[in-house]
């Protein structure tokens, strides 16, 4: 590791591990010695096609053995990586194609009228990597990739230059692109290579998607840049096959997002064989309730990760470790916290003056880290609002305990002030998920007459549960001061998420405003 210098560095090396499996897709495999030759040949296309290092080159793939070549083909080029969540839709891809100036786009066959469907896509360069199969069957993609030299480009690369453009989920607004350079990004690869428990030639059971940019560098980089193998297990997930690939594969690292937790540990309880191997198995996307951590802790021990990082920094800053499962390690809720910082990240809580509070005040959580991105790409105002004099300010709320564990406590801009008084909405829905006829919970805050804001509570029960909304009352009055208590509770099937997983409290809030809305989302 002390020869990367630059992420090219990392990608050119892992030709090292020659033919050993670096992916594997459905029934097919594809060695690291293929996978680098592969992305070198497409990297020395895109230059050949007129565009030069530093230029932008939007991906928008579908799982499958090719959709990781075209990331390392940008970085082998210099080129800058735009990643596009292959779920978006027409105008958003516009959007980010027009904001970060893109020179070409690569794209699956499956998201082909997607791309024909963004106007400023017409005057890209622009290569379809073919359908969604694992197989190598589109001519046009191997004429260009396949047999033949494969020399790396030949470009100049420093730790300065930029790597990638990671557009935000825009929960709150347009999306913005985190710019994140060489330098941050290897620092981010070094650090989620300790956070994750990545095995060095081990196998990563990759249940989420490549078209997702954090999963990208938190997970696919780590396992590659130490000859680890990586099996895509989108887009045929089930439980059952992904416990069937863990144990024909000895997967050593898995993630497992929120709303596959509860089946996740359901299975382990009957598959143990499929966990032998496992040494980290990562929580990702959306909180998890203390319940469904301590069930996940209770078949995987100290396995389970539970870690903190956004786009901005790349990397987790802070993670839990084999010791702190058990609770022996002294976190005040052991189900609760993310963690402690990862050196030399640093993850502080600070008070409006910018000053670190005591143990137990909630302030806004900041970072320090060598793998923060350097800036929003064409959003200077945005940057200076965010980043400054190398802290990044989160908007996130938490605390620390006595020990240093970190607990979020919630968006500063989900915060509900109820007649002078905070309200932490994660405060509400851990109580909220202690009930045992709530599946999932989100608390956002309503206009009130007197009091300004209150508490609105949004429940999706469990099935077969005859849930009232006083019972919901009840339950959280018991257990909080009363301003905390909800005073309107809106029953759902399930609550709105966007393409990460991640609860759309916007869109909560904009339909509760709605005259009418209660009834409309009570029933539906």
């Amino acid at each position: 590791m002390s020869d990367w210098v630059t992420v090219r560095d990392l990608v050119t090396r892992t030709s090292r591990f020659g033919d050993r499996v670096a992916l594997r897709a459905e029934e097919h495999e594809r060695t690291f010695a293929d996978l680098t030759a592969r992305a070198a040949r497409l990297g020395g296309w895109l230059l050949s096609a007129g565009l030069e290092p530093g230029d932008r080159v939007a991906v928008m793939v579908e799982d499958g053995l090719r959709s990781v070549e075209p990331h390392l083909a940008a970085i082998l080029a210099g080129l800058v990586v735009v990643p596009v969540n292959a779920r978006f839709r027409s105008h958003e891809l516009e959007h980010i194609l027009n904001d970060c100036g893109a020179r070409a786009v690569v794209h699956s066959a499956g998201v082909s009228g997607v791309v024909d469907g963004a106007p400023a896509a017409a005057g890209l360069v622009r290569i379809s990597t073919g359908g969604g199969a694992a197989a190598d069957t589109d001519d046009a993609y191997e004429e260009v990739v396949g047999a033949g030299p494969s020399p790396f480009p030949d470009v100049a690369v420093s730790p300065d230059d930029l790597v990638m453009i990671g557009y935000t989920s825009g929960t709150t607004g347009v999306p913005k692109g985190a710019m994140m350079s060489h330098a941050g990004a290897v620092a981010a690869v070094r650090a989620n290579l300790v956070a994750f428990r990545v095995v060095p030639y081990g196998a990563c059971a990759f249940s989420g998607s490549i078209s997702f940019t954090a999963l990208v560098w938190a997970f696919v980089m780590p396992h590659l840049a130490v000859g680890a193998s990586l099996d895509l297990l989108q887009p045929r997930l089930t439980m059952d096959r992904w416990f069937d690939r863990m144990e024909r594969h000895g997967s050593t690292f898995t993630f497992v997002p929120t709303p596959f937790m509860d089946e996740f540990a359901r299975t382990a309880r009957v598959r143990p064989r499929a966990l032998v191997r496992l040494a980290g198995v990562c929580h990702s996307a959306s909180p998890a309730t203390q319940q469904q951590r301590a069930a996940m802790v209770e078949v995987l021990g100290g396995a389970y990760v539970e870690s903190y990082g956004m786009t901005e920094s790349l990397a987790a800053v802070a993670a839990t470790t084999r010791l702190d499962a058990d609770g022996s390690t002294g976190a005040s809720v052991p189900h609760a916290t993310i963690g402690r910082p990862l050196a030399p990240a640093d993850v502080l809580v600070v008070g409006p003056d910018g000053a670190p509070l005591p143990p137990g005040e909630v302030g806004e959580i900041v970072i320090e880290s060598p793998s923060l991105f350097v800036g929003y790409w064409g959003r200077p105002e945005a940057t200076g609002r965010q980043l400054r004099d190398g802290r990044f300010l989160t908007g996130d709320l938490g605390h620390v305990d006595e020990e240093g564990f970190l607990y979020v406590d919630g968006r500063a801009a989900d915060l509900i002030i109820s007649g002078g008084m905070n309200v932490y909405p994660a405060e509400v829905e851990r109580v909220l998920h202690e009930h045992p006829g709530v599946l999932e919970a989100a608390v956002v805050g309503v206009p009130h007459e007197r009091w300004g804001e209150t508490v609105c509570a949004v429940v999706v029960p469990r099935a077969g549960v005859a849930l009232t909304a006083d019972a919901v009352v009840e339950h959280v009055a018991k257990r909080l001061a009363g301003y905390k208590k909800p005073t309107r509770v809106v029953f759902l099937t399930e609550l709105p998420r966007n393409a990460n997983a991640k609860v759309v409290k916007t869109r909560l809030r904009a339909s509760l405003l709605d005259p009418g809305a209660e009834e409309v989302l009570r029933f539906q």
